[in-house]
């Protein structure tokens, strides 16, 4: 009779409704249970003359269950906070942890994959199962399967200390999220605030029984103040308050501080990398990525700081002559964003707020997918009645001449101040030994900030940020057509993985495609023609801020990691960074790092892959310039070329081989 325990029952989509606290240990204990007895099983027999089916996919099936059953407690751990799940999770987490670490310690699983690796049948695999096997045995030796005992359980130890400290990071970020609020009462402090945004905040002011307008710490908030509040006062309050957040100053001083915290979390890093034998924590988190050293990754970097000296002289000219016109002979930070946003109406001649109207989220995505099925002969359709985590979420299918690829589940609403944009694998693509195909499951959450019954509206950047999340999933989608083996988002190298996102982006920056993407939400009008190259114009001028922020977080991320024990503060790293950029004022009274969620979301020492796939995803999308931005004889190549291969090559040889000769740019 089969087990009632939903967990337990195979499934199409997951089942979240039904799941209940009291369903996580037993379901996780009894596919332990099973696993373990396979693997030993599969072990045994596969001791002599490995062969692919039953080791590679035998394990696979083994692991695969366990896998989803993980992130599917992760996605509810996200919506259900009493105390009986929280604790029913932790127990089921360990234990499947603890399994997975089993797994990678295993010397009898690692001589089976190494004696398959190196036979002769194994010569004549394809690029995808070779690729597959080398990165599973440097899985094995970065889990510290050639370490001696003690070590190995030194580094056990120092996994779990590292995992702890990253997820009390994240609670003390999030815990400063939701201490910060400021209530307003009168309207006039509001001044140059658009009505979306005094909607969002009059709902929260609503929700927490207040008159007025609440303000609080979400980025989409924090950013949208900074650049249109004409209160100086208020956004130099709301600047100190967001940048402070988790440390010894600012408004909830030493409350939730997250600068200890990280000092130990990088001493960790420090033992592991050591501990593994490299010399520093990047040379162990650039393992699996396209660059190969710190020398070449701080050598990118420069490079892109040296080719934006221009853009970053000439920004900060027009940016100090308007702050004199307005009196403001003492630029301060929070003045940047709020003077760059009068020069890009100026330049521009439009105003953002209005062309948000010609981009309501329903009709954009609708016209995405439109897009996607123009240039890769892919069809999204939504569909209706399936059970899910949390009110809001929605359901899409991918599908190719009728087969159905997979599944993206929608998220497009804010859950908690703390959330950022992101796309992640339910569900990976791989063949069973028997040829049964696994459809891939991947979850995008946009996190849009939107007040009830207000249409969502998309601003450039969230346009960007809709693109990119979705660029992820649909490399999810299409990675490892054609093949058998298992791939998945979540294994690429983090350069590899956000070549994607930043590769869609690029047709945000589109004039043709923005007109073909339009809909206004209460005329269904396209955008005309030279509003959309006007567009363009205004997204693109004064950025010199953003990119300085980006390329001075990805130096202080790898000299944080690369010089950890050197007897400098993290303050003094992040102003040592930041006089090397050179373009941001000295920032003596903030704390990036004591917010920056990338340092604990595996990110950590790799930070700089953003800027790096951005430069490679430009060069690439050229050819998409030359051919036409709705080309599908060009969708279909890169989708051949790019992002069916996956990791079964390099990015840089599949990029080059889509594009007939070598990127340009600075790589």
């Amino acid at each position: 009779m089969p087990d009632p325990n939903p967990l337990l029952q195979d499934h199409h989509l997951p089942p979240f409704s039904a799941i209940r606290a009291e369903h996580l240990v037993p379901a996780v204990d009894a596919v332990v249970l099973r696993s373990r007895a396979e693997v030993a099983r599969i072990t045994a027999s596969q001791r002599n003359s490995p062969n692919w089916d039953d080791l590679v996919l035998a394990i696979e099936l083994v692991t695969s269950r366990l896998d989803e059953m993980l992130r599917v407690i992760d996605i509810l751990d996200s919506v259900k906070n009493d105390q009986k799940w929280m604790e029913a999770s932790a127990q089921a987490t360990f234990t499947a942890t603890d399994f997975v670490r089993e797994l990678t310690g295993n010397r009898a699983l690692f001589d089976c994959y190494r004696a398959l690796a190196a036979s002769s049948p194994a010569e004549l695999f394809d690029a995808s199962r070779q690729s597959f096997l080398r990165r599973t045995l440097k899985k094995f030796q970065l889990a510290g399967i050639n370490l001696e005992p003690a070590a190995q359980q030194r580094l056990v130890t120092l996994n779990r200390e590292i995992a702890g400290l990253q997820q009390l990071f994240l609670n003390r970020l999030e815990q400063a999220n939701e201490a910060w609020r400021k209530h307003v009462t009168d309207e006039s402090q509001l001044l140059g605030l658009a009505p979306t945004l005094k909607a969002r905040m009059a709902h929260k002011a609503r929700a927490a029984n207040l008159q007025g307008w609440l303000i609080t710490l979400n980025e989409e908030t924090y950013r949208d103040l900074m650049a249109y509040a004409q209160n100086r006062a208020l956004r130099e309050e709301v600047f100190t308050a967001y940048n402070t957040r988790a440390s010894e100053l600012g408004p909830h001083a030493g409350e939730f501080d997250n600068g200890p915290l990280l000092q130990m979390l990088l001493a960790s890093r420090g033992q592991k990398a050591q501990l593994l034998g490299h010399a520093n924590f990047v040379q162990l988190a650039l393992e699996l990525q396209v660059l190969e050293t710190d020398e070449q990754v701080l050598d990118f970097i420069r490079d892109q700081i040296a080719s934006q000296r221009t853009a970053f002289a000439q920004d900060k000219q027009a940016l100090t002559a308007l702050g004199l016109k307005q009196g403001l002979a003492d630029l301060q930070p929070w003045d940047y964003a709020f003077l760059a946003q009068e020069i890009r109406q100026e330049a521009s001649g439009i105003a953002e707020e209005a062309l948000r109207a010609y981009f309501p989220l329903d009709s954009t995505l609708l016209r995405l997918c439109a897009l996607v099925k123009r240039l890769f002969d892919i069809e999204v359709i939504e569909l209706d009645g399936f059970d899910a985590w949390t009110p809001g979420v929605r359901l899409l299918q991918v599908q190719a001449h009728d087969e159905v690829l997979g599944y993206i589940y929608f998220v497009p609403y804010l859950q908690k101040s703390g959330d950022f944009a992101n796309a992640f694998s339910l569900r990976n693509r791989w063949t069973t030994a028997e040829g049964r195909r696994v459809q891939p499951v991947v979850v995008l959450c946009t996190q849009f900030d939107v007040a009830p019954d207000e249409p969502c509206l998309l601003g450039h950047r969230q346009l960007k940020i809709l693109f990119h999340e979705f660029g992820h999933c649909l490399q999810q989608m299409m990675m490892g057509l054609g093949y058998r083996t298992k791939m998945s988002i979540d294994d690429l190298g983090m350069d590899n993985a956000e070549f994607c996102g930043q590769f869609f982006e690029r047709w945000c920056d589109s004039p043709d495609c923005l007109v073909w993407l339009s809909s206004h939400v209460d005329t269904g009008a396209h955008l005309p023609e030279a509003l959309a190259r006007q567009q363009v114009v205004y997204a693109n001028t004064q950025m010199s801020w953003e990119r300085a922020e980006l390329l001075t977080l990805a130096l202080f991320d790898i000299e944080l990691h690369r010089t950890q024990g050197d007897g400098r503060s993290i303050e003094q790293v992040f102003a040592s960074a930041n006089r090397e950029v050179g373009h941001l004022p000295a920032l003596d009274a903030v704390r990036y790092a004591n917010g920056f969620s990338y340092l604990v979301s595996g990110y950590e020492g790799g930070f700089y892959a953003y800027q790096w796939s951005d430069v490679l995803a430009r060069s690439a999308f050229k050819r998409f310039e030359r051919e036409g931005v709705f080309s599908a004889a060009t969708g279909r190549a890169f989708r051949e070329c790019v992002l069916a291969p996956g990791h079964s090559r390099s990015l840089l040889e599949s990029v080059q081989l889509f594009l007939g000769g070598p990127p340009g740019g600075a790589l």
